[in-house]
């Protein structure tokens, strides 16, 4: 059966917005595959395809014709949500939120677009510092791969950008005192330097590491370093806390340093951080990966810088700095922002009135400032995803947190942990009660969908949330059951997409999901025996004030309800319901066939 049908699409400002329905209901697990075409008549291309309940791929396949996919087979319940946004000359940007009058305002979601061929002829280039480990363990096809990976990032260098090349074990060597601007004379003496390099010795991490820091880049350019390793620092300062600092306090030219790590026998922990002080991410490859081509993707998706050193201010209606409006922003620093990238910013806000969002930095070798009014008035509940990947992305910053708490104190007995026990326990309480009320859980909060887990016992919680965070977060650092960690907590700082079955990767980078959590709607549901309990009701002894039996009248007075405000998906669920409605503690009995 093909059904073809027409719909005019709602706009907000520069956004058309689409949603297919689907059930929320676990139940509804029938594969999706959904391919969706763009034609915009405007002179201008689109500027950026967002869908916050799916990972989708986009291919420009033509100036004003966008195809847009699945990532991959999809069963996840819920509707298909997708936004774009046009016209792209410049920097594009809307908002979604949703209204949370407990927090004096709600949540809120910009995400921006770049233009796919900005008109501006003017470009920003970039230096880049090949940063390569040649110690030992290094030998044979590894330092073959990286050779040809080195190789071909200088081969996409484009006219007039520069590189230099870093070789490392228990010493540091320079290919030039200084980067070079790539030609064909630079390209050979390159090759022939990478030729020569030979795999020997220990692992020096912390001056190489400062070798790349310290070198003054080459004229008006955004300088990277792509920093690869295969094992832990054992030569020098061997510290994680001092090389983790390092990229922090002593990155005077705001050098953005992309990580790489070959293999298991590397701390995880210590490349994320690096990483992610300084603006960039980190990559891990795996046994019988190839490290040219893990390096070559990540290379790819720098090609093009066009606002490099973004910075956001925020003022009120009349222009007036209001710093106050909005608060807990993720990510808090902005990224740098390349062709094809699109920027997701989560964040809180306070009022009802106006607030104007001035984004600026270095557009395309020039200083520019764009301007985005946000009006907290056209707030919707049918946002729900805004908070809930608000919530998500601040777990993640927690989880790093008491991963970096780890680095402080190192691999310690449990009767030393006595000491940052405050600081400890503060953060792994937000993290609980976050992961309770949204029903976003991670590897260290899973028991909490566990039957027979008393989320009312607060003290029990809190000890098996601390006891997994001391195993695995303080004390694993390195090897698979860390790597798993880190690609965890990468996905989650900067999740744009709604992880529904809250899936991750266990110690064994095996794919987990939990089925006894549902996030619908804005709620969250923990499944008791047979029953659905309400987030919001899952820590008392709630008794039901009020009984309906499914499909009786008061059944559909209640759906009707729920639908006023967006909520109808509440009642999807398979067996009986306990939720909260308008004060009132409702118990559903389902259908018992």
């Amino acid at each position: 059966i093909v059904l073809t049908y027409e719909e005019i699409l709602p706009t907000d400002g520069d956004r058309v917005d689409y949603v297919l329905p689907r059930s929320e209901a676990l139940d509804s697990r029938v594969p999706w595959k959904i391919i969706t075409s763009i034609a915009s008549q405007q002179p201008v291309s689109i500027s950026t395809v967002y869908s916050p309940s799916h990972r989708i791929e986009t291919t420009r396949t033509g100036e004003n014709l966008l195809m847009v996919r699945l990532a991959e087979a999809n069963a996840s319940p819920g509707a298909f949500r997708l936004s774009y946004l046009t016209p792209g000359r410049d920097v594009t940007a809307s908002f979604l939120s949703y209204p949370d009058p407990k927090i004096g305002g709600g949540y809120f979601l910009l995400f921006a677009g770049l233009p796919s061929k900005p008109e501006a002829k003017a470009t920003i280039r970039r230096e880049v510092l090949l940063v390569i480990d040649r110690s030992g363990s290094m030998n044979g096809e590894k330092l073959q791969q990286v050779r040809e990976a080195a190789l071909q990032v200088i081969a996409g260098l484009d006219e007039g950008e520069a590189f230099n090349i870093i070789l490392y074990n228990e010493a540091v060597e320079r290919f030039a005192p200084k980067a070079v601007t790539k030609s064909a004379a630079t390209v050979k003496d390159a090759r022939a330097f990478l030729e020569k390099m030979q795999a020997c010795g220990g692992t020096n991490i912390h001056d190489a590491l400062l070798e790349a820091l310290r070198m003054e880049p080459a004229g008006e350019t955004l300088p990277m370093v792509l920093f690869l390793t295969d094992g832990l620092p054992t030569i020098g300062q061997t510290s994680e806390v001092a090389i983790r600092e390092l990229a922090s306090k002593a990155n005077p030219y705001k050098r953005r340093v992309f990580t790489f790590g070959v293999g298991l026998d590397v701390n995880t922990a210590l490349l994320e951080n690096v990483a992610f002080a300084t603006r960039a991410t980190t990559t891990f490859v795996l046994p019988q990966e190839d490290v040219e081509v893990k390096v070559a993707q990540v290379f790819k998706r720098l090609s093009g810088p066009v606002l490099a050193d973004p910075q956001l201010a925020i003022s009120n209606a009349d222009r007036q700095p209001a710093p106050d409006r909005v608060r807990e922003l993720f990510p808090a620093e902005l990224p740098d922002l390349f062709l094809g990238d699109q920027l997701v910013l989560l964040g809180r806000y306070r009022g009802e009135e106006p607030i104007l969002f001035h984004l600026s930095g270095n557009y395309l070798g020039t200083t520019r400032r764009f301007e985005f009014s946000f009006s907290p008035q056209k707030a919707t509940t049918q946002n729900a995803f805004v908070p809930r990947l608000w919530a998500s992305r601040k777990i993640g910053m927690l989880v790093d947190a008491i991963r970096k708490l780890g680095a402080d104190l190192g691999v310690q007995p449990d009767h030393v942990l006595t000491s940052v026990e405050p600081r400890l326990k503060e953060l792994v309480d937000e993290v609980v009660a976050l992961s309770k009320e949204f029903g976003v859980l991670t590897e260290y909060t899973a028991f909490l969908a566990r039957e027979g887990t008393d989320l009312a016992d607060i003290g029990r919680v809190f000890s098996e949330a601390r006891s997994n965070f001391v195993l695995r977060a303080f004390n694993c650092r390195s090897g698979v059951a860390a790597a798993n960690q880190d690609y965890n907590l990468q996905n989650q700082k900067q999740q744009a997409v709604v992880n529904i079955s809250n899936g991750y990767l266990d110690a064994n980078m095996n794919r987990v999901a939990i089925d006894t959590v549902q996030q619908i709607s804005d709620r969250a549901f923990y499944k008791r025996g047979r029953r659905w309990v309400d987030s919001r009701l899952v820590e008392k002894s709630a008794k039901p004030t009020k009984v309906i039996e499914f499909g009786s009248p008061e059944f559909f007075a209640l759906a009707h309800r729920l639908a006023s405000v967006g909520r109808q998906s509440c009642i999807a669920l398979k067996g009986d319901i306990l939720l909260s409605v308008d004060g009132q503690t409702v118990l559903i009995h389902g259908p018992r066939c």
